[in-house]
């Protein structure tokens, strides 16, 4: 086993983490000692010199050079020193030419079988291979419908070791994670698209039904009517930060000139 050397140590078993996780990401086996001593006794802490980060003789130099570049917002990599800054500003706008090339599939379907219509200087071919594949599972739990027939529903009714509530589950979690990592992008990359709530200038917003607007003769006489509460007849703006609903959309234009007021 090779030898191991201190490179830095903290009473905090944390700031050793977060610069354990950035010297594995370019491929320095690190290892944590004394933490569990740390945990136990916080306050023998400076006692024995904190928590210590060792990394390999051989890998030493390369990681005190990494560690000495984190506090100027830089990394390094075979060639060069580059800024991170720069680094997460590309990521941003490949994950976003991600989100636009998702959005443009759910928007035309057909583009799935014309790969070559889908271009983009910041995304490679297989990626762009690797999006369709991920949008024709998407497609797929979009069209699952529940259904429940009655040979199912006897066989549930004298089965007290199974759950009914599972047909309901049509599609996993993942599908409507991904369908609000796109709505959201949609949302909010076009100018004016978002509204702001004019109460509390929150924008957890949307346009539904009302919540609190429900209360009137119409509802009233619906609900005697039918013998139960009638559900909500009219749409509205709601506020989900505070709670209040709105009927005009209430946009940045609108939010800025109420600050200039």
């Amino acid at each position: 086993m090779a030898k191991l050397i201190t490179l830095y140590s903290s009473p905090i078993p944390v700031d050793c983490y977060i610069l354990k996780g950035r010297l594995e990401s370019d491929g320095i086996p690190c290892f944590i000692h004394d933490e569990q001593l740390i945990w136990v006794h916080p306050f023998k802490a400076v006692a024995i010199g904190g928590v210590k980060l060792k990394v390999p003789v051989n890998e030493s130099l390369r990681a005190k050079e990494i560690i000495k570049l984190v506090p100027q917002g830089k990394s390094i990599d075979d060639s060069r020193e580059y800024l991170l800054s720069d680094f997460f500003d590309y990521e941003i706008r490949k994950q976003n030419e991600i989100l636009s090339i998702k959005n443009k599939i759910r928007n035309d379907y057909s583009l799935v079988n014309n790969i070559l219509a889908i271009t983009s200087s910041l995304i490679s071919e297989e990626e762009i291979k690797g999006i369709i594949e991920e949008e024709v599972k998407f497609h797929t739990y979009s069209n699952k419908k529940f259904q429940f027939s009655m040979k199912q529903f006897l066989y549930e009714l004298f089965d007290f070791n199974r759950s009914i509530f599972k047909y309901f589950r049509t599609k996993p979690v993942d599908y409507y994670l991904e369908k609000e990592l796109v709505d959201n992008y949609v949302k909010y990359s076009i100018p004016g698209n978002v509204t702001y709530c004019p109460r509390c200038n929150s924008d957890n917003t949307s346009f539904g039904y009302a919540i609190d607007f429900k209360w009137d003769v119409i509802y009233f006489t619906l609900s005697i009517l039918f013998m139960t509460p009638f559900f909500p007849i009219r749409k509205k703006y709601h506020c989900f930060n505070c709670g209040y609903d709105y009927n005009t959309p209430h946009n940045l234009a609108n939010k800025l000139n109420d600050n200039f007021k």
